[in-house]
């Protein structure tokens, strides 16, 4: 995994190479220098770059020392996860998290609400590694800046490896901030503090979603290379899809557990929401039934006919108002005899 760095060097103009965005040469003990043409030796391979808004980039796509159907892949408009491999030549698309320019990438590991989702699309020599993309994303960046900080890479399969796992600490960083922020909700779920929880817990499920489905697809892909080539042995390529692999398992069980909890604690408040609406709504049907007959005596004497009784009797307001406490408590027992009135 490449470490976190200060912002890199600045890579020479890339005269010759129309649309690309920059080019490294590693040595053999997979130290990188920004070149600005590639000059094949025996002891060393190259990083390249293309920038595909760039109409050039074909161009240069062109020239380079790669079978046609790996130059194909490089520049088609294809936004799905594939790998494919031919001899020693694999080509494909990956996934990977868009780039805020300006964006710290060493502080800041974790999705931010507005990161969406880039493809980066590869052709991949034993002396050359290809990348290619319409938008800048945040793991090709991130080792970049890696390789002008002078770390080492041995080969472009292990830079291929180092860019990928770069998704995976994101993803991983990312779970692990929801991990914390569904435990916080969780504690107020049990203390019974339930306030804005609805809300929060559908948008940590949002990014979970965000965060399983560009990962779903990297394993299902990435799965179905090792069982093609599995009876393959001592096979770089093979090698580091097979620790991506074990890699992306894990992070899936992690973000899988996370969905889980959260739909768990959703079914939660929602069912102690309800029953706070039952208990509100027991009360009020409590106090509407307790203060109905009360309301008939009031409405019954409130009536100007002749022949109320206690219409002429001083203490007439008395009976009334007893009368409707009676009637009250009348109703009050009825309603516990038939077991109305106990709350469950």
């Amino acid at each position: 995994m490449l470490p976190p760095v200060t912002p890199p060097v600045s890579v020479p103009p890339l005269t010759g190479l129309p649309g690309a965005l920059w080019l490294y040469r590693f040595d053999a003990e997979g130290r990188a220098q920004p070149v600005d043409a590639v000059r094949e030796a025996s002891d060393t391979w190259h990083w390249l770059h293309l920038d595909l808004s760039d109409t050039r980039s074909a161009q240069c796509a062109a020239t380079l020392p790669i079978p046609g159907e790996a130059r194909a892949a490089l520049l088609s408009p294809d936004t799905y996860v594939n790998l494919q491999r031919e001899d020693d030549v694999a080509q494909g698309v990956f996934v990977d998290w868009t780039h805020q320019r300006g964006v710290d990438l060493a502080a800041e590991g974790q999705l931010r609400g507005d990161d969406g989702i880039g493809w980066l699309h590869f052709a991949l020599t034993p002396a050359l590694l290809v990348t290619a993309r319409r938008q800048p994303l945040r793991s090709v960046e991130a080792a970049r800046r890696g390789i002008a900080g002078q770390a080492r890479v041995g080969s472009p399969v292990r830079l291929l490896e180092a860019i990928v796992e770069r998704f995976a600490d994101t993803v991983e960083r990312s779970s692990d901030s929801l991990s914390v922020r569904l435990d916080r909700i969780e504690d107020r779920v049990l203390s019974d503090s339930i306030g804005e929880e609805r809300r929060d817990l559908a948008q940590l499920r949002h990014q979970t979603v965000r965060l399983h489905r560009p990962l779903t697809a990297m394993r299902r892909v990435l799965k179905q290379f090792e069982q093609r080539h599995a009876a393959e042995d001592g096979d770089d390529l093979l090698a580091a899809v097979s620790r991506l692999n074990q890699r992306f398992d894990d992070l899936d069980g992690d973000v899988g557990t996370l969905q889980e909890r959260a739909r768990l604690l959703q079914d939660e408040v929602a069912a102690k929401l309800a029953e706070r609406t039952n208990r509100h709504l027991y009360v009020l049907s409590m106090v509407t039934a307790l203060l109905l007959p009360p309301s008939l005596v009031a409405g019954l004497f409130g009536m100007n006919l002749p022949g109320l009784p206690f219409a002429h009797s001083t203490h007439g307001l008395a009976f009334a108002l007893l009368l409707g406490a009676a009637s009250s408590v009348v109703v009050y027992l009825a309603l516990r005899r038939m077991g109305v009135s106990r709350s469950t």
